[in-house]
């Protein structure tokens, strides 16, 4: 009772600090703003004009648009230097935008990108029973690639991406020993690499931030998302930054037009559920990384407190024969957009990790 308690009055304290925050705290025009492609920041409208939408047919014979971006080269392209990129929770494909995106084409003549279900540009269905998935997330990435006549990829992962690929991972290591995995259309995927950047690859080393948890309480949930404020998402997506790495205001305000785009912010309960997904599946998506049949790798920022040094521990503990970069001790849950020449250093030398090793 008295944990209930405990926990009922930090509730309380939350939800009125929302509320002060709502008067309070950063730009009140960009929080009042209900983001629609007129309103949209002249960045993100250039981010969007690159992307086209993919029609998904899910099992229910219901359908979903998913914007992705598929950026090719003139020539030389193949599969073998073609790069997949999964981003995060709650942010979008646009964390890779910019310095990050520019040094991945000097050694991918293909990259493609997407924003999951319910994220930045792609459809975000509000019923109250749609039931965001990460096993939905993983047949929309392997149907899009299908799309596109992608059969063997290299991926790059950050944070929910990181369960995506390893649902993706599990599903082509069942592939690889003559198994199957469920689906009643199976992909012909081959991954040929896979590299994480910080996520919750194991449940239990996973620190779920306090807003988190609120938002993914059942009672809270609905009415934090429909309260919060431009000013407390900053402050909580500023927390997990390492502290000489604080994203900028302009960075900040686009993760939040994106997160608030066709009403995205109300659905954070629901895509929260991942982390419960997660638990239930701990041992296909642990068992994916210890049996990979393909190469792995982790790119760390140790300062991370959802999933820095301590993760990056438990995978050295757990993966055979891991190969893992930690990168400066300062560097938080958003590497590639923290420290994008770092992690451009690390991910080459795990790319000839892996050449190494074909």
């Amino acid at each position: 009772m008295a944990g209930a308690a405990k926990y009922a009055g930090a509730v309380a304290v939350t939800l009125i600090g929302i509320l002060v925050s709502s008067i309070s705290l950063l730009p009140v025009a960009v929080d009042r703003l209900e983001f629609n492609s007129a309103s949209l920041p002249r960045e993100l409208q250039i981010w969007r004009s690159q992307g086209q939408y993919y029609v998904h047919n899910r099992q229910d014979a219901s359908t979903v648009g998913i914007f992705y971006i598929d950026d090719k080269a003139s020539k030389g392209v193949t599969d073998e230097n073609t790069l997949l990129l999964l981003h995060g929770f709650p942010s979008t494909s646009y964390d890779f935008a910019g310095a990050f995106w520019e040094g991945l084409k000097s050694d991918y003549k293909r990259i493609i990108i997407l924003d999951f279900l319910g994220y930045g540009f792609s459809d975000k269905p509000r019923t109250a029973s749609e039931k965001y998935s990460l096993m939905v997330e993983a047949d929309i990435v392997e149907g899009l690639l299908q799309h596109l006549d992608v059969q063997k990829v290299h991926i790059l992962a950050h944070d929910v991406g990181d369960t995506v690929a390893q649902e993706m991972l599990a599903r082509f290591n069942d592939r690889s020993m003559g198994l199957s995995h469920g689906l009643s259309h199976p992909s012909p995927l081959r991954i040929l690499s896979l590299c994480f950047l910080n996520g919750g690859l194991f449940p239990e080393q996973h620190r779920a931030s306090f807003t988190q948890k609120l938002l993914n309480n059942d009672l809270a949930g609905p009415i934090v998302s429909s309260m919060s404020t431009y000013g407390m998402f900053a402050g909580t997506f500023a927390s997990v930054f390492g502290s000489k790495t604080q994203p900028n205001v302009h960075f900040l305000q686009a993760t939040y037009a994106l997160l608030k785009f066709h009403g995205g912010k109300l659905i954070l309960p629901q895509l929260l559920k991942y982390m419960a997904e997660r638990r239930a599946n701990r041992e296909r998506w642990v068992g994916a990384l210890i049996n990979s049949t393909c190469q792995i790798g982790l790119i760390n920022g140790p300062a991370d407190p959802i999933s820095g040094k301590h993760a990056a521990q438990r995978y050295k503990e757990l993966v055979p024969q891991p190969w893992v970069y930690m990168l400066e001790a300062h560097i938080g849950h958003y590497p590639h957009v923290e420290a994008p020449q770092a992690v451009l250093k690390a991910y080459k030398q795990f790319c000839e990790h892996v050449m190494r090793h074909e």
